[in-house]
């Protein structure tokens, strides 16, 4: 139900895979795919008024490409500056397996715990 003027979004590779801080699983890709659910959500509830800030990311190697990403969603173009590391951070991306040991695993500590 809330409409917001403009959604600013503190827009941070910190998330990245390589980043040498947090280490996470996010991609160049991931970064363009959250930013192009951000840009569909600001344009149904504020007319498509999106800041994004840089705040963060440190892999000085990586950065560039992530940015690259968001940028392109932004502008609602194609990713001219593709992922050198694509390939292998795919294989090492969750699989449906494993998405269902964990959902399984979560299950099990919530009845163990009378939740």
């Amino acid at each position: 139900a809330f409409k917001p003027d403009m959604i600013i979004v503190a827009c941070g590779y910190d998330a990245a895979m390589v980043d040498p801080l947090a280490r996470m699983q996010a991609t160049a890709q991931t970064y363009e795919m959250m930013t192009q659910k951000i840009k569909q959500i600001a344009q149904t509830l504020c007319d498509g008024k999106l800041v994004l800030v840089h705040e963060g990311g440190y892999s000085e190697f990586y950065v560039p490409f992530c940015g690259h990403a968001t940028i392109a969603a932004l502008a609602g173009v194609e990713n001219t500056a593709p992922d050198p590391m694509k390939e292998g951070f795919d294989i090492r991306q969750p699989t449906a397996r494993f998405d269902a040991f964990l959902r399984q695993s979560i299950d099990d500590m919530a009845v163990e715990l009378g939740l």
